[in-house]
């Protein structure tokens, strides 16, 4: 088969080569997907810059989430067959025309279902799903304030917070991004580029919001405590911060900037501080991921999850790809097509 390997940490020009390196062997509880989609996700930027810890060794193939048609299925995996149209969530090794992964994380795709949805159902709304219903819950005429709402991740919280019944403050940067969120109905858009938002928060909302979905990282966790109100909580799902920021002394910057907080203050306004990474959930609570699969299918078929595919690359165009979502000019997910 044909894969994109990560050979190098450099520009996204400079970084792939397209290969050809074995089909994936299946091995017990997985399904092998003959894939027609990949998406690009923000933790494939950091791999690619040599940033991302848990990346495998190079040369290797990244990738986290795939569409496509069921290829084969291990004989102890019930509910798949050959042809099958589906989404999967990969541990790496997306970008390739075939891909392997736990039946936990693979659910049917409708055949009606346009080009490249697959991959956010299965990366940003299945995060979102854990972020916003497992790992806590959302309760009607709650603040809920989303970072980078206009991206993949950011339009399925959205539309997951909207549904509850919360309020939305939606941030993101440019007049396009706001348009966007306000078609979405969001009630309170911020653009960054014009306002902090801090600043909004103070201006327009009494200065509290009751939860906060955080994939920036560093200082924008410490700014949020400042504004989070009892029984509050931050869900913090990546650090966008650090990207294209190499070295030690950066990591350090990054983690100070978090600030220091001790359990005494979470528990005196009764708050909270969530991680999410969805590959430890897929190593170790495959029970979980299993759970937001059948969630988002659920949704999606009921039209609350509806995921906005932004641009769809072909097979020879992985680096603008790349440059194009490492630039912050996407909206919604970012696919990348095999002919």
């Amino acid at each position: 088969m044909l894969a994109h390997v990560l050979v190098r940490n450099s520009t996204p020009s400079n970084s792939f080569e397209l290969q050809e390196v074995p089909v994936p062997d299946l091995s017990p509880g997985q399904v092998r997907i003959k894939v027609t989609a990949f998406g690009l996700n923000y933790a494939d930027i950091m791999a690619r810059q040599g940033l991302y810890r848990e990346c495998p060794p190079l040369p290797c193939v990244i990738g986290y989430d795939v569409e496509g048609h069921v290829d084969e299925v291990a004989d102890d995996v019930n509910g798949f067959k050959k042809g099958d149209r589906v989404f999967g969530l990969t541990r790496f090794g997306g970008y390739a025309q075939f891909a392997v992964t736990q039946a936990q994380a693979v659910s049917h795709l409708p055949d009606e279902t346009p080009d490249g949805t697959g991959c956010a159902l299965a990366t940003q709304c299945v995060t979102a799903y854990h972020a916003a219903i497992l790992s806590q819950t959302l309760l009607p005429g709650e603040k809920v304030l989303i970072h980078a709402a206009a991206g993949g991740l950011g339009t399925a919280l959205v539309q997951i917070a909207l549904w509850k019944g919360c309020t939305v403050i939606g941030v993101a940067g440019g007049m396009e991004k706001a348009e966007y969120l306000k078609n979405l109905g969001v009630q309170h858009v911020v653009d960054h580029h014009r306002i902090s938002w801090t600043d909004y928060v103070h201006q327009h909302l009494h200065g509290r919001v009751d939860v906060i979905f955080d994939n920036v990282g560093g200082s924008s966790v410490k700014k949020g405590k400042s504004i989070l109100a009892f029984g509050g909580r931050i869900v913090t799902l990546g650090a966008a911060a650090l990207s294209g920021k190499k070295g030690k002394l950066n990591l350090i910057r990054l983690g100070l900037g978090f600030g220091f907080f001790s359990p005494i203050a979470f528990l005196g306004k009764s708050q909270s501080l969530i991680g999410v990474n969805m590959l430890k959930i897929a190593d170790y609570r495959p029970d979980m991921l299993a759970e937001s699969f059948k969630g988002v299918s659920n949704l999606y078929a009921k039209g609350i999850l509806n995921p906005h595919v932004g641009v769809v690359f072909n097979e020879t165009e992985l680096d603008k790809a790349h440059a194009f979502l490492e630039g912050r000019k996407s909206i919604g997910k970012v696919v990348v097509k095999w002919q």
